[in-house]
């Protein structure tokens, strides 16, 4: 049994069966823009397949994944969103993953980070835009995502901190700092410049 049938045969294990189908979801939308960016189709799908894989883990088993790695230690408060570091431990421990872009698009699918590669810049969009996703600003995202998968991360993002701070919600500092990056890349100026602005 190769890697991705032993991922895909886990997860179906591990997840519930509306997470499951939301998995391969973005899996789907992940290959198509891997192809439509020239990205690594096998850390792709790796990635996409691996995002949630500790959604379903109580916060105690999160935090103890966390735990055993200093470099995400310090992400312990996160709560739920903890989710992606704990699974980027456990898709290390489980299925012998040390490839640091397929574990960053795993870690940070949900908050993101300056700097991201476009393994992970897919990973976030596809998670943000498969097909059961229902939100009305989808479709619109969805188009973003084959024209600039930046603006289309920066959509998603204004989207996500809207509906957060109408429920008075905190926002990780990483989502604020990812955007600043991008519209830095965008507008093609220091960060430092665009950040005395705000």
């Amino acid at each position: 049994m190769d890697k991705i049938s032993r991922i895909k045969d886990k997860m179906r294990e591990l997840l519930t069966l509306k997470r499951y189908n939301h998995t391969l979801g973005v899996e789907k939308v992940a290959i198509e823009l891997a192809h439509h960016y020239g990205a690594d189709i096998n850390k792709v799908r790796k990635g996409a397949l691996l995002h949630d894989c500790s959604k379903q883990f109580t916060l105690t088993r999160m935090h103890e994944l966390c735990d055993c790695d200093e470099t995400i230690k310090t992400y312990g408060h996160l709560g739920e969103l903890l989710h992606g570091f704990a699974g980027s431990v456990y898709a290390r421990e489980e299925f012998g993953i040390t490839d640091e872009d397929i574990l960053n698009s795993i870690r940070y699918h949900t908050i993101g980070r300056r700097g991201m590669s476009i393994v992970e810049k897919i990973i976030y969009v596809a998670d943000a835009i498969e097909p059961s996703r229902t939100h009305e600003e989808v479709q619109t995202i969805r188009r973003l995502a084959y024209e600039n998968i930046d603006e289309a991360i920066i959509h998603e993002v204004d989207r996500k901190m809207e509906f957060l701070i109408k429920k008075e919600a905190i926002i990780h500092p990483n989502t604020v700092d990812m955007r600043n990056w991008l519209l830095h890349n965008r507008k093609g100026e220091g960060i430092n410049e665009l950040e005395q602005r705000i």
